[in-house]
């Protein structure tokens, strides 16, 4: 017995160094909080209070990881998969890891990563939304973002004072392999970002292209920024979006953060949209503005306060979403919370 004591003892002295040696990180974010929303579209429909969680972020849990290689080469790890607090559950339609599962390669020549990953779309717009793409305040509640994609081999370049550039290529399997892949949707992505002190300024361009006939084509391209002046910090974007050159959706935002009391910051933001349907006389549009406050108790843990209001004209059917829950139909929204990162 004390023989295989010692046999342990030393089996856990020899495994301390590896685990130490580990660079293996578990991260995290848990958010929850209360809304409210009304005004549906549907008739007949009351208004909706509930508790939900993923409001002013996806609820996460992750693993990272990077390897030094030697020779400045860099082998790094994403694995994210969402969750619910209410109604423990996965989110995002997987089953595990559905929010991020890639791989990386990294060194003097940039970064080379393979998986699921955020388009350059969503990283670029989210930058300048005063609402981070969360609460009912998100722009994304009438700018239609494409989020994610899988099976993507994405490029993203050092930085050339200040410039960087990502460029993505997916030729995603939708169902079984068939003579002549016709199941596949090939996405191509570019998008140069400059960041240089309180200036950000980038562009992003991407081509959604199904192989099956008959399906539609989509073609993308934004541009977007913001300046911190300090007392505010102001940003603005601009997109076009376009299906088969029949319909084409054009959408703008205006935004302003303003930092008070140390830990403070008010949130606010006007966004317009409009599809122009082409054979057809009526064009939907709608409006949002929103305004909110987030305040930081500490480094990792906020409160967060939204409203936002829609206006829908001519048809559209824009709702009161947040990060993690649709709008269900609703114009206007009221959320209050609190986010915690691990």
């Amino acid at each position: 017995m004390q023989k295989k004591l010692i046999a342990l003892a030393v089996a856990g002295l020899v495994a301390a160094p590896a685990m130490a040696q580990s660079n293996v990180t578990i991260y995290g974010l848990v958010d929850v909080g209360v809304s409210h929303r009304s005004d549906n579209i549907a008739p007949g429909v009351g208004s909706k209070f509930s508790v939900d969680s993923g409001i002013q972020s996806g609820n996460r849990l992750g693993f990272k990881g990077t390897e030094d290689l030697g020779n400045g080469l860099k082998a790094g790890f994403v694995l994210e998969t969402g969750f619910g607090i209410e109604q423990p559950e996965f989110r995002n339609g997987s089953p595990l890891f559905g929010r991020q599962a890639f791989v990386t390669l990294s060194g003097g020549f940039g970064t080379l990563a393979v998986g699921r990953v955020y388009t350059p779309q969503f990283n670029l717009l989210s930058s300048v939304d005063p609402f981070g793409f969360g609460t009912v305040g998100e722009m994304n509640n009438l700018y239609q973002t494409d989020v994610r994609v899988d099976n993507t081999v994405a490029y993203i370049s050092p930085s050339f004072s200040g410039l960087t550039v990502t460029a993505a290529y997916v030729n995603h399997l939708a169902g079984a392999e068939t003579a002549g892949n016709d199941n596949d949707t090939r996405v191509f992505a570019l998008s140069p970002v400059y960041k240089n002190g309180p200036i950000l300024l980038g562009l992003n361009y991407h081509k959604i292209d199904p192989q099956a006939a008959g399906a539609a084509s989509l073609d993308v391209w934004d541009i977007a920024g913001s300046y911190d002046f300090g007392v505010a910090k102001v940003a603005a974007a601009y997109g076009n979006r376009e299906v088969n050159a029949t319909d084409e959706r054009n959408s703008w935002m205006l935004g302003v953060t303003v930092p008070v009391s140390g830990a403070g910051r008010v949130l606010a933001s006007y966004n317009y949209t409009k599809r122009d349907v082409s054979g057809t006389s009526v064009d939907p549009k709608s409006t949002q503005w929103a305004i909110g406050y987030e305040h930081d108790l500490s480094k990792r843990t906020n409160l967060y306060v939204a409203y936002a209001d829609i206006s829908n004209k001519k048809g559209a059917t824009a709702s009161v979403g947040d990060s993690s829950n649709g709008g269900a139909g609703y114009q206007n929204g009221f959320n209050i919370g609190i986010r915690h990162k691990f």
